[in-house]
Order: structure tokens, then C-alpha cells, then sequence
């Protein structure tokens, strides 16, 4: 937009929660505990967010749980949340719960690199050199699940924007039935699909027309 980075839902209100720290200044990775997730998720129940972007993975954990659960089918909350590409599949967690929408990150061609027969997925979104903010006010490609998890949050955004009253099994539906085939030659991504936010949107309006 000519200042900076333009949001796929720039009239979406966020809330940002301070769940993880850096263990060093100058490293990007992040760490968190059951404890600080769980303040931030049940602060987020709390304020009625409409749709939780978890762009972290780690191991299941019971309590982190509950809350996820309670906040997709009390207060129809719609939970995304980046796959671990690298390491143990063991810490995909909450990505793995069934409820969530799963986002692995894919290229500019739509191609995903993960292994999917070890990280299962329900979308592939941009998340390869995807040009974000760093900090002291500067700019990088940086690449990871993260990014198209939010890519996708943004689009459940827009999707909730046009109908307030659709639940998260309905998002997570729709934004399946719409997606397109991922390009990759690979048996375990036949049932992977690359987000498709124009005709997601298309079809919420046309069914809110007829």
C-alpha cells in the first residue's frame, strides 16, 4: 500500500496476546510455556475473538486441549495453526487436533515441501520467502508454516466478515471444498488443498445472495 505490508483482512481488528519470549536477543525463534499459551488462549476466549491464529507447534498437551476445544465448540471460535515442517512430527501439536485448521506452507508455484505423510495437513498456503516486517523497522524474506498460517486467519477473517454466523466446522469445510489441488506428485497430498480465498469468499457471497 505503499507504507509497508497490506493485511488480506485490513479491516479486521486484532488482538495481540504475548505468549512466547526470546531466549537470545537476536534469535527469531520463540519459546513458550502450557502455562503462558494457556493465559493467552483463555484471555482470547475471554475477549470473543472470532478466529485464533496459532502459529507455533509443540507437544500436546492436555490442558492447551480444553481450551482449544472448548473455544471451537462453546464460542465458535475458528483455531488455526502452523504444521512442523522439520523435526519431531510428535510436536505438532495443536495443528494435529482434528478441529484445527492444519496450514502447511507452500511456494509461489503452490508446491509443498513438507513431508505430509509425517505432518498431516488440511491447507497449503504462501509461506516460502514471504516478504514480512523484521525488526528495527526493516523488511526480509523469511520462510515457514507460520506465514500461511496467518495467510489463512486472514482469510477466515474476511470469510466471518461476509457471514458473522458461519461456525468453524462450516470455515473449515468451506475452505477445503475450495481449495485447489496441491502441486506435488506425492500420494500423501491428495487430500491437501491449496487455499483458494477468491472463490472461498466468492461462494459465501453467492450463497448469501440466493
Amino acid at each position: 500500500n505503499g507504507l509497508g505490508i497490506y493485511g488480506i483482512a485490513p479491516d479486521a481488528d486484532l488482538l495481540a496476546v504475548k505468549a512466547c519470549w526470546h531466549r537470545r536477543p537476536a534469535n527469531p525463534e520463540a519459546s513458550c510455556s502450557s502455562w503462558t499459551l494457556a493465559k493467552a488462549i483463555d484471555f482470547a476466549i475471554v475477549e470473543r475473538v472470532r478466529v485464533l491464529n496459532l502459529s507455533l507447534s509443540g507437544p500436546a498437551d492436555p490442558l492447551l486441549r480444553r481450551l482449544i476445544v472448548k473455544a471451537i465448540d462453546e464460542q465458535r471460535i475458528t483455531v488455526v495453526a502452523a504444521v512442523m515442517e522439520g523435526g519431531d512430527p510428535a510436536l505438532s501439536f495443536p495443528s494435529s487436533l482434528s478441529a484445527v485448521i492444519a496450514v502447511v506452507s507452500s511456494d509461489v508455484q503452490g508446491n509443498v515441501r513438507a513431508r505430509l505423510d509425517k505432518h498431516p495437513a488440511t491447507l497449503a498456503a504462501p509461506g516460502i520467502e514471504v516478504l514480512t516486517t523484521v525488526p528495527n523497522g526493516g523488511y526480509n524474506f523469511l520462510s515457514g508454516s507460520s506465514f500461511a498460517t496467518a495467510h489463512v486467519s486472514g482469510i477466515v477473517a474476511l470469510l466471518l466478515e461476509a457471514n458473522p454466523q458461519l461456525s468453524p466446522r462450516e470455515v473449515r469445510d468451506l475452505l477445503v471444498d475450495t481449495g485447489r489441488p496441491v502441486n506435488k506428485n506425492d500420494p500423501e497430498s491428495v487430500s491437501l488443498r491449496h487455499v483458494d480465498a477468491c472463490e472461498a469468499l466468492r461462494r459465501v457471497v453467492r450463497n448469501a445472495c440466493s
